[in-house]
């Protein structure tokens, strides 16, 4: 079930980047060149473990690598927290924003129980 759960996310993730790939260049902290690239790509690779896990075609080296890209991305979520007036996320109460920080370590335990 973790596994459905994770595609999905990833999966779901993966095609708003190609939707929306200026929200997610903008939510990129500002040492990391290249933005739009940087939100394509990693809406590829999201896109990529989705279909990977949805079809249960996965490694456990292929995991470890999403864990570890689950935490190369963790600064957008920082950043969003941090600069949430610039970047015109107002709208949205700053314990969310706060709150999705804790989510990273959930999503790579579930990653860690699809090994088994």
């Amino acid at each position: 079930m973790k596994r459905i759960i994770m595609g999905t996310v990833f999966l779901i993730a993966g095609i708003a980047h190609f939707l929306k790939p200026g929200k997610f260049a903008g939510i990129t902290p500002g040492f990391i060149p290249f933005k739009t690239f940087t939100a394509y790509f990693t809406g590829l690779l999201e896109f990529a473990f989705g279909v990977l896990l949805l079809l249960g075609r996965i490694r456990n080296w292929q995991l470890n690598g999403m864990q570890k890209f689950l935490w190369a991305v963790f600064p957008a979520n920082i950043y969003m927290y941090t600069h949430q007036e610039k970047l015109g996320l107002e709208k949205y109460p700053k314990w969310a924003l706060l709150g999705r920080l804790p989510l990273q370590q959930l999503m790579v335990d579930m990653l860690e129980d699809v090994k088994k």
